[in-house]
Formats: C-alpha cells, sequence, structure tokens
C-alpha cells in the first residue's frame, strides 16, 4: 500500500491530501466552531451574571451599611464608656424595664439597633446569590454574622462551667433577633423615645435584655456575661477598623485594652475560633483583634 502511494505521481498525491484536508475542514470545522462558540457563549453569560449579582448585593449592602456604621459605633461607645465605668452600677433595673434609669434603656436600645441594622443586611443578601459575592462583600456579610453570633453562641464559654441550654449569660438567636426586628418600622429604625415609650407600653417585650444587662460587672460570680461584653466591644472595633468610616478607626493600643479587662481568657480563644471559622482572620481590624486577644491570653498562662 505504502509501495502503491509513493508510485503515484506528485500532483496526483497533492490533490488527494487537499481534498482530505478540505473534507476534515469541511466536516470538523463546523462542529469544532459550535463547540467553542457555545463554551464562549456559556461563559459569558457566567461572566454577566456574576457581574449582576455582585452589583446587585453592592447595591443593597449600600443600603443600610451607613445605618450598621452608626449603630455599630454608638453601641461600641457605650460599651467602652462601660469599660470604664462598670463600678458605678448605672446597669441597675428600677422595678419595669420602662423605670430603669437612662443608661440601661439606653443600652438595651443601642444593642438591639445594632442586632437590627445587622439582620436587614442579612436579610438584604437573601434576594441574590451571595456565592458569587465579591470578597469585600461577602467577608461583609460574615461580620454581620459575627456582630450577631457574639450575641448568641454559648461555644463562646467552652471550657467554662456554663449551662448553654440556658440564656443566663447569651442569647437565644430567635429571641435576639426578634426583638431587634420589631425596631424597624417603616423603612427607619424607631427612635430612643419610640423604643422608651414601647417599654411603657408592654414591659415585658425587651426584658431579656435588660435582665442581661441588668447589674452586669467585673468579678461576677458563677457568671461571664462581663466577658461576653468585652467580645462585643472587640468585634465591633474590627469592624469598624475594617469597614468603618475613617474617625471610626481606633489604635492597636485600643483592642489590647479591652481584651486585657476579660475575666477569662478562655474566652477571647473562643471568640478567635469563631472569627477564624468565619474566615474573617485576615482581614484588616480582625487581625488586629485576633493579634491582641492572643497575646492576652498568653500573657496571662491560659
Amino acid at each position: 500500500m505504502g509501495h502503491a502511494w509513493s508510485s503515484l505521481p506528485t500532483p496526483v498525491v497533492s490533490a488527494v491530501i487537499s481534498a482530505a484536508v478540505a473534507l476534515v475542514v469541511a466536516v470538523v470545522a463546523p462542529s469544532l466552531k459550535y463547540g467553542f462558540d457555545k463554551r464562549f457563549h456559556r461563559r459569558k453569560l457566567d461572566i454577566e451574571y456574576t457581574y449582576e449579582q455582585q452589583k446587585e448585593l453592592r447595591n443593597r449592602i449600600a443600603l443600610y451599611k451607613g445605618l450598621l456604621l452608626e449603630t455599630g459605633g454608638a453601641l461600641r461607645n457605650r460599651l467602652w464608656n462601660f469599660l470604664k465605668h462598670e463600678g458605678h452600677g448605672w446597669l441597675r433595673m428600677r422595678g419595669s424595664c420602662a423605670e430603669s434609669g437612662y443608661y440601661l434603656r439606653s443600652f438595651a436600645y443601642r444593642i438591639l439597633c445594632l442586632v437590627a441594622a445587622c439582620r436587614l443586611i442579612e436579610r438584604q443578601a437573601l434576594y441574590v446569590d451571595s456565592v458569587v459575592a465579591a470578597p469585600s462583600d461577602r467577608r461583609f456579610l460574615e461580620a454581620m454574622k459575627l456582630n450577631i453570633a457574639v450575641w448568641t453562641r454559648a461555644d463562646l464559654y467552652a471550657g467554662l462551667p456554663y449551662d448553654g441550654g440556658r440564656n443566663d449569660d447569651h442569647f437565644f438567636r430567635d429571641q435576639l433577633t426578634d426583638m431587634a426586628d420589631t425596631l424597624y418600622q417603616d423603612g427607619r429604625l424607631l427612635s430612643f423615645t419610640e423604643f422608651s415609650r414601647r417599654l411603657a407600653e408592654n414591659d415585658d417585650e425587651y426584658r431579656t435584655v435588660f435582665v442581661f444587662l441588668n447589674g452586669a460587672g467585673r468579678q461576677e460570680r458563677n457568671r461571664f456575661r462581663f466577658d461576653r461584653l468585652i467580645a462585643v466591644q472587640l468585634v465591633l472595633l474590627a469592624t469598624l477598623n475594617r469597614f468603618g468610616y475613617a474617625y471610626q478607626q481606633v489604635s492597636f493600643d485600643r483592642f489590647g485594652a479591652v481584651a486585657r479587662a476579660c475575666e477569662h481568657p478562655v474566652v477571647l480563644a473562643n471568640l478567635c475560633a469563631m472569627t477564624r471559622e468565619l474566615g474573617l482572620d485576615e482581614e484588616k481590624g480582625f487581625r488586629q483583634m485576633l493579634t491582641a486577644a492572643t497575646a492576652t491570653a498568653t500573657t496571662t498562662g491560659h
């Protein structure tokens, strides 16, 4: 066969090869082009989908990010004030919630406002495919989860004699979020005056928050809520240092000062684990928090 092929005149061989190539091109090329075009079109649709979803998520986050930063800053400032003055006994209920002093009522209000803002942002993410979110937006959503989890997760006390089935020193998530959700009405958060009016109308509606805060302070026997407030403050510092306005940024020393106030350093270790679990450990602000918390736990020998 090879001898017969080689014996053919060169023009004939060239003509046969050209015909074969033309046949292959005529048959195979359209299939290849179709496959390429199909993959290109699918890829184009994927890129357009991702872009549209990322844009939609960013727009939805922007609706409430300012609210989150304002409520987070207000609570952070109150927590910092509390650390300096907790020995004054300002967190004392006076009979009913409505009859309690301004300090306690406004403290409860600021907690619920922050949780309400986090909830508004979380719900916006339900309407878009957050799986394809831009990295910065995904981290922002994870920060919202941490800002709620630091109030509600009983494992913040892992290693301590705490009964997670009770909510003495933490909140059940559904109870906390249900209370917070009531503060957002008609496209806005209730004012403090409106909140106080609701207390007067229904003293039990927000009682869980008041009971949690009532009498909180350092060195409580068999209580760990003070350390939860420390953890909340650290998370707020980290959140605002990463996502907040320039005027909300604080130095690393502030993280260290708050961390050193923790009565049980194992709480700091558990907070670090929660932060890493949500993938926030490489983010500015949260890195500062982790460094301060780890250094404090190490130097205390726990």
